[in-house]
């Protein structure tokens, strides 16, 4: 196939139309509103269906994957631009207890993922050192660290890790929309929940997505004259120049040491972080509006979402499906146990529904969180989203070195595996004492801790 710019036009135009057709199919189907689907992930099963790797209906090429990798770049330079948390979030009672629940289990994830496998799958299976880190990669990182672990993985040799990765989000992702569900009844029944009696009282818009007009709000702020400049293309050229800084970094890194992958996402993070430091410095951030820069980073998402999907080889799945389902069912076991004797225990008031936003976070992405707390919580009133985005920002150069580093150190071979996999449960044990002797985890039941509330 001739790839050029026409290519990348048709490829987008028909992910863009799969998009459109699972908004529809998700706005009509009783069954798709039960499961509170996204959109993005229905329009990525059709183009798995219908693409390259399916029935090869749709003309899409055979780029998709790759597409992933570089809308990654693009989100990771949109973390930082706009983004500034006042003092007062920051220093809340209840921050530590909500990072110690985020950034945990994301630990645990990746730590408990690889002894996993290292231990227990690797008798049966002769399985890359990586094959544990698809369990966090996928749960707790989404789509989008799925797209970045993947692309270390290329340039390291491991072509499988792009597509398990994927594979271990939309399981995640569906997976955990659905065990969320079933735990929002249970929680319901005992007596739990502060602000729902009852599942069933979703908003309708949720169930749909599509927001009539007396709830709709405006997206963004405009903060630039469109006589001048558009203020999406203003706010879009923000995130992209750091974005292709990265990817030239990246390769300028490549040439001197050949020996040493450092990802573009991860530069183009770096990168956006001097340019948020030049914005608040110059005083210039008062024209970035964050709502904007958010929706450009929710867009790249989506698409990024639809191009993973679509991009998943079936004869992968058949070569891994055994342990990937093992892997699948201990990281739901995982994050189950977490959410009972540690996520109970880290909130001082609305338990539940500020661990059922970790719960979401931590089997697809954050808006899964969003979307299971507001079932449970519908005006937010719990603090949820606020605490979690906060410890999101705390935690990150933590979640970013666990992105980056243990893919590098698993591929030297010899003993790293085994080093890599106990300091990080070694560092989420340390973790734990360290958010005890602070009071930020309190351990007893969760009925105990519903009695007192």
């Amino acid at each position: 196939m001739n790839f050029n710019a026409w290519t990348v036009f048709v490829d987008f135009s028909l992910m863009a139309a799969l998009l459109i057709l699972g908004q529809v199919l998700r706005a009509k189907i009783k069954l798709l509103q039960r499961l509170l689907l996204p959109a993005a992930l229905i329009a990525g099963f059709i183009g798995l269906a219908l693409g390259p790797n399916g029935f090869k209906l749709l003309p899409l090429s055979s780029s998709l994957g790759t597409y992933a990798s570089i809308l990654i770049v693009v989100i990771f330079a949109a973390m930082p631009i706009g983004d500034r948390p006042s003092k007062q979030q920051l220093s809340s009672a209840a921050l530590g207890g909500m990072f110690t629940n985020v950034t945990g289990i994301a630990m645990a994830q990746y730590g408990l993922g690889l002894a996993f496998a290292l231990y227990v799958l690797n008798r049966f299976w002769p399985l890359d050192p990586g094959f544990g880190l698809m369990l966090a990669t996928g749960f707790y990182g989404g789509h989008g660290t799925a797209a970045a672990v993947g692309s270390i993985y290329k340039g390291l040799g491991w072509e499988d890790a792009l597509g398990l990765g994927m594979t271990s989000a939309t399981v995640g992702i569906v997976g955990g929309i659905i065990a969320g569900m079933a735990i929002i009844n249970w929680g319901t029944r005992k007596g739990y929940t502060h602000y729902v009696e009852s599942p069933e009282d979703l908003p309708q818009e949720l169930r749909t997505g599509l927001i009539e007009p007396d709830k709709q709000k405006p997206a963004g702020t405009l903060t630039v004259s469109s006589i001048s400049i558009d203020p999406f293309a203003f706010h879009l050229a923000l995130i992209l120049v750091p974005s292709v800084l990265g990817y030239y970094l990246s390769k300028w890194a490549k040439e001197i040491l050949p020996q040493l992958t450092i990802p573009a996402f991860c530069l183009s993070l770096l990168v956006a972080f001097v340019v948020q430091h030049f914005l608040v410095k110059t005083n210039t951030i008062r024209f970035v509006d964050r709502s904007t820069i958010s929706r450009i980073s929710g867009t790249c998402t989506d698409f990024l979402i639809v191009a993973g999907t679509a991009s998943i080889k079936l004869s992968l799945l058949v070569e891994y499906a055994v342990p990937l389902a093992l892997l699948f069912a201990f990281g739901f076991l995982v994050n189950w146990l977490w959410f009972l004797y540690i996520g109970a225990h880290s909130s001082p008031h609305d338990w539940f529904e500020r661990n059922m936003m970790v719960w979401g976070h931590a089997s697809g992405v954050v808006a899964t969180g969003i979307l299971l707390l507001r079932v449970v919580d519908p005006d937010f009133k719990s603090r949820g989203v606020e605490d979690s985005g906060i410890a999101d920002i705390l935690n990150r150069p933590i979640i970013i070195a666990l992105q980056v580093l243990p893919p590098l150190f698993l591929s030297m071979g010899g003993s790293w595996p085994h080093i890599v996999t106990w300091t990080i449960i070694g560092a989420t044990v340390l973790l734990l004492i360290v958010a005890r002797a602070l009071g930020w985890w309190r351990p007893y039941s969760p009925v105990q801790r519903y009695r007192e509330a």
